[in-house]
C-alpha cells in the first residue's frame, strides 16, 4: 500500500511574493474601489502594525476618490477596533455614513457597517493565522512593549 502525502504549504517567502504580485497587479487596474493605500494598510493590519496601517489609511482618505475614502474610513475604524480603541472607532461612524452616502448614493445601515468592519478584521485575522501570528496581536504587542 502506498502512502499518500499532502502537498506542503508554500513558504512564507513565496506567500509574501504572491501577495506582492497580486497587489502590484491590482495597482495596475484602472478602477480599484479600495485604493492602493487601503490595500497596503490592510496588509499592515494583518501584520499587527497598527501605526503603519493608520498612516496608510490616512493617505487613502486624503487622496482618494469617494470609494477610496469610504473604504478608508471603514478600514480605519476596523484598525482602531482591532487595537482596542472602540470609542475612537465609533466616533468615525458619522464620517463613514457620510462617505458611504457620497460613494453609494444611499444610506448605510448599521448592520452593513458592522458587516464591512468585521470583514476587514476577519481578513486580517485569517492572514495572521496563515503567517503564524497571534490572531489578536497580543503576542506581538507583548514582544514590542518597552520593559
Amino acid at each position: 500500500m502506498t502512502a499518500f502525502t499532502l502537498p506542503t504549504p508554500p513558504r512564507r517567502g513565496a506567500r509574501l511574493a504572491f501577495v506582492l504580485v497580486v497587489v502590484l497587479a491590482l495597482l495596475g487596474c484602472a478602477e480599484d474601489p479600495m485604493g492602493a493605500e487601503n490595500r497596503f494598510a490592510l496588509m499592515a493590519l494583518s501584520q499587527c502594525n497598527h501605526a503603519q496601517a493608520l498612516m496608510l489609511v490616512e493617505q487613502a482618505i486624503e487622496r482618494g476618490n469617494a470609494d477610496n475614502v469610504e473604504r478608508g474610513l471603514m478600514l480605519k475604524a476596523a484598525i482602531l477596533r482591532d487595537r482596542g480603541d472602540h470609542a475612537a472607532a465609533e466616533a468615525l461612524y458619522p464620517r463613514i455614513e457620510a462617505a458611504w452616502q457620497a460613494a453609494k448614493e444611499k444610506p448605510l445601515s448599521a448592520s452593513r457597517r458592522e458587516r464591512d468592519l468585521r470583514m476587514f478584521l476577519d481578513i486580517a485575522q485569517a492572514e495572521r493565522h496563515a503567517q503564524g501570528f497571534d490572531a489578536h496581536c497580543q503576542a506581538r504587542a507583548a514582544a514590542t512593549a518597552p520593559d
